[in-house]
This record gives C-alpha cells, structure tokens and sequence, in this order.
C-alpha cells in the first residue's frame, strides 16, 4: 500500500486488522478440517499485540494521520507489521497426538467472523464518508 491522503493511519490499521483476520479464518478452517487427522497441530496467528506493537502504542489510541513518510506521527514500524503464525505443538487433546479442540476452534471462528464483519463495516463506513464528500463537495 502506498502512502496517500486517503490512507492514514486509521485506514491502515483497519486493513492489517481485516488481513489479519483472513488469515485467521483460514487457519481455524484448517483446524477444523484436520480436527479427525492423527498428530495434527492446531496453528493460530497473534496479530494484534504485533499490530499494536507496529503502530507504537497499546492499541487503545491510533496515531496522528500523515500523508507523507516524513510527517510526524507515523509509527515507525508499521512497513514491517507481518502477521505471525505460530503452531501449538505443546498440548495433546487425543492419544493420536491431535490437539484440536472442535469446540474451541467453534468458538473462536465465531468470535473471529464477528470481529472481521466489524472491521470492514467500520471500513466501509469511512469510504462512505469519503464518497459523500467528494461527491458532496461539488454542489
């Protein structure tokens, strides 16, 4: 992505969270598929302690928006933000060494397709306003 007026940092953050989301999905897809498959390890992603971590802050405050790499108040880390997934290969649930547990991972796609429609509403929210305002500047 590239810098622009149109992508500060509320913007970013909300894309890496919706990609960070997605590859969450796709991972307890995965887990819920291999859920009968004989020494199959669950994996994860933890995204957001590193998303809040790239921005700089703890996540409770977003950073001032900049339209260009040299204005203040572009977290410093944000170009170097990459989901990271991990695999658990510390528990058992079963004797085939499978530690998948169906209704965790039940669970936590639910929480995870909640969040991810919350996000791109947000999203599409704020292209809205960005619509009306161009198209509501000309009158």
């Amino acid at each position: 992505m590239g810098d622009s007026m149109l992508v500060d940092g509320i913007q970013w953050a909300l894309e890496r969270g919706i990609e960070g989301l997605t590859i969450r999905h796709n991972l307890l897809a995965d887990n819920i598929a291999n859920v009968e498959t004989p020494g199959f390890k669950r994996s994860d992603v933890a995204f957001k302690a590193q998303l809040a971590e790239a921005m700089g802050r703890d996540g409770r405050r977003l950073p001032l928006a900049a339209t260009h790499r040299s204005h203040l108040g572009r977290p410093a880390g944000v170009h170097d933000y990459r989901p990271q997934v991990f695999q658990d290969s510390s528990t058992t649930m079963r004797a085939d060494g499978n530690n998948v547990d169906i209704d965790r991972e039940m669970a936590e796609l639910a929480r995870n397709t909640l969040e991810y429609q919350a996000l791109v509403d947000v999203a599409a929210r704020r292209l809205a306003l960005l619509r009306t305002a161009i198209t509501e500047g000309r009158r």
